[in-house]
Formats: C-alpha cells, sequence, structure tokens
C-alpha cells in the first residue's frame, strides 16, 4: 500500500469518530441535522466546480470528505442504530473500496465497528449482533465484487488487469515477474526477435546459396508470423481496438538472388 493510500486509510478512518465526538456532546448535537444539511448544500455547489488537471485528485478527496461526513451527520442525527439512513453506512465502504482500496473501506468499518460495539445490547442484544456482523460482511462482498468488476471491464476491453491471479503467490523472482502479462509479452516476444535479427545479420554478412537464403527467409517468415499472432492474441484479449491488422507480407522465394558479402 502507497502512502496515500494510507493517509486516505486514516482520514477515514478518523471522520467516524469525529461525527460521533460531535454528536455526543450536548452542546453540538442540536446542530447535527444543520450540518448534515451544510454539507448538502456543499456537496451541490462542489458538483458544479472544475478543477484544473492539477487539482483534481485533491477535489475528488475533498469531495469524497464531504460526501463522508454528509452521510455521517445524517446517520448521526437521527440516531446512529436506529436511523433510517443507517443502510448508507453497508453503501458508504463499497463506495469507498471501488474508488480506492478495500483498505480505506476496512479503516471506515473499523471506526464504525468502535463506535457500534460500544453500544451493544442498549437496544437487543442479539439485533445489536448481527448488525455489527453484517457490516463486517462488507468488507469479503466488497473484495468479491472489485474483482468481478475489474474483470468484467477487463472482459469489455476497457482496462488491462497487468498482475495475473494464479491463487497461489510466486515464492521466486521470474514466477512473480512473469505475473504481470506486459513482463510475460516481453519475456516471449524477445526470443523470436533475437532469431530474427541473427538470420538477418547472416543473410547480410555471409555468402549463401539461393537455397540457404531461402531458408532463412521462410524460418525468419514463419518466426515473424508466429510473433505477429502472439502480439495479436494479447492485444485481443487487452484492447478494444485492433492495432495490428496487416498479415505479414508474402516474400517472393522464386526473386531471391544469391547474397554477395557486402565488401
Amino acid at each position: 500500500m502507497n502512502k496515500g493510500n494510507i493517509a486516505k486509510t486514516i482520514l477515514f478512518f478518523f471522520l467516524p469518530l469525529i461525527v460521533l465526538a460531535w454528536t455526543s456532546s450536548a452542546l453540538l448535537t442540536v446542530y447535527t441535522l444543520h450540518v448534515a444539511l451544510l454539507f448538502v448544500l456543499i456537496s451541490i455547489a462542489l458538483g458544479f466546480v472544475t478543477p484544473r488537471q492539477a487539482q483534481g485528485e485533491k477535489l475528488a478527496l475533498f469531495k469524497n470528505v464531504v460526501h463522508t461526513l454528509m452521510i455521517l451527520f445524517l446517520v448521526g442525527g437521527t440516531g446512529w442504530f436506529l436511523s433510517p439512513f443507517f443502510f448508507l453506512l453497508y453503501l458508504l465502504p463499497i463506495y469507498l473500496g471501488f474508488l480506492y482500496t478495500p483498505a480505506v473501506a476496512f479503516g471506515f468499518l473499523a471506526a464504525l465497528l468502535a463506535i457500534f460495539a460500544s453500544s451493544v445490547g442498549e437496544v437487543d442484544l442479539s439485533f445489536d449482533v448481527f448488525t455489527l456482523l453484517s457490516l463486517l460482511l462488507v468488507i469479503p462482498l466488497l473484495i468479491y465484487l472489485r474483482k468481478k468488476y475489474l474483470i468484467l471491464r477487463q472482459t469489455n476491453k476497457d482496462i488491462l488487469i497487468l498482475q495475473e491471479e494464479s491463487g497461489i503467490a510466486d515464492s521466486d523472482t521470474i514466477g512473480s515477474l512473469l505475473s504481470n502479462r506486459v513482463t510475460k509479452l516481453g519475456v516471449t516476444v524477445r526470443q523470436p526477435l533475437s532469431f530474427i535479427s541473427q538470420a538477418a545479420t547472416v543473410l547480410l554478412e555471409e555468402d549463401l546459396s539461393p537455397k540457404e537464403a531461402t531458408q532463412y527467409i521462410k524460418r525468419i517468415k514463419t518466426t515473424a508470423t508466429e510473433t505477429l499472432d502472439y502480439i495479436r492474441d494479447f492485444e485481443g484479449d487487452t484492447s478494444a481496438n485492433e492495432v495490428l491488422k496487416n498479415a505479414v507480407p508474402t516474400i517472393e522465394t522464386k526473386q531471391i538472388k544469391t547474397i554477395k558479402k557486402p565488401t
């Protein structure tokens, strides 16, 4: 996890605690719904803001913080556990998990669990326990939905998942490198391209008979065709647009003449 995601995890962990502290204060709790309404207005206003490219990520994070606080103040101001808007606390971690990483969603849920664990049994013990368990189930559900969503996007050629998931962690360096699809493509293509380069060097520098030259050119053609087929397969799996459309041009071996070694 990079530093940015760690910072976001910490940020969204403390947001529910801040709202809890607000609603726990006798002086501030009466203004909870007013603050929720204020965040609604801020959220609407932010919808009309067009950020500069350099500020886009910061503005997006600010919007998400505003949306989160809006929901938390709305739920906190209407009774937390008993709030009619409690269902939003199930949707919000899923939203954060899709937007960032599951770790950010887990940080947010950890704060919610800490808040609600302190009030277990105040209404009904079994109901409160099952509510906490249902919140915990959001994480595996999020991971499953996120994985399926990414696979669907890749199937529709919208994105490319670079890291192949074999289900077993690669313990060796080579296996770890080859699990990246782009790296694997480079390794697979390098060998035939090296042969083509070497064969072309022989054709240019060696005094070959027409028969030998024809054999080399046939092997170059076959190798190039196989390499392009592999690239097309990779392209077809990962891109919505076909880039390589031209087949390997036919080589007229009948017109091959003896290639003399350059002087």
